[in-house]
C-alpha cells in the first residue's frame, strides 16, 4: 500500500525522481512506465502504475451507462489528462511543462501515496493545504453503516 509525504526537488532537466519507500510498494515490472494523470479540480496530479490505472479507468467507465453525454464528456477529459511517464535507471521521470504549469510547480514537489496511486503536489501548494488542515483530522462521516 502506497503511503508517506515525499517532499523533493526538480532538476534542472525537470526531472523528479520516484521515491525509494513508494517504489517498493510497486510491482516490480511496471517500474519503467507510469501513468501521469491531473488530480481533482487541478490541484495535484496522480501517478499510477499501467494496471492500477486501468483498473481506474475499467471502474470509472462501468459506472456510467454508455448513452450518457456527461458521463462521455467525464471520460474523454480522464483519458485526455492521462500520459504515459518513462522512468530511467535511476527511477527519475520529467515533469511535463503543461503538468508543472497545471498545478503551479516551480521547483518543489511533495509526493503523497494515497493507496493505489501517488500524488504530487506543487510544494507551496501543499503547504497551503496542511496549513488548511490543522486541527481537523477528523474523519467525515461514512457512506454507510
Amino acid at each position: 500500500m502506497l503511503q508517506g509525504e515525499y517532499p523533493l526537488t526538480l532538476d534542472s532537466k525537470n526531472r523528479v525522481v520516484l521515491p525509494a519507500s513508494l517504489r517498493r510498494e510497486l510491482p516490480e515490472g511496471e517500474l519503467s512506465t507510469m501513468v501521469l494523470t491531473t488530480g481533482r479540480r487541478a490541484q495535484w496530479l496522480q501517478l499510477w502504475t499501467k494496471g492500477a490505472w486501468e483498473e481506474r479507468v475499467d471502474q470509472i467507465c462501468e459506472k456510467y451507462d454508455s448513452d450518457d453525454e456527461e458521463a462521455e464528456n467525464f471520460i474523454r477529459d480522464v483519458m485526455a489528462s492521462a500520459r504515459s511517464v518513462e522512468l530511467d535507471k535511476q527511477y527519475r521521470f520529467v515533469l511535463p511543462d503543461d503538468k508543472k504549469k497545471q498545478i503551479g510547480v516551480r521547483k518543489e514537489v511533495v509526493f503523497i501515496g494515497m493507496r493505489d496511486k501517488i500524488e504530487i503536489w506543487a510544494g507551496e501548494a501543499y503547504d497551503v493545504y496542511r496549513a488548511s488542515r490543522e486541527g481537523k483530522q477528523e474523519p467525515p462521516r461514512s457512506r454507510g453503516p
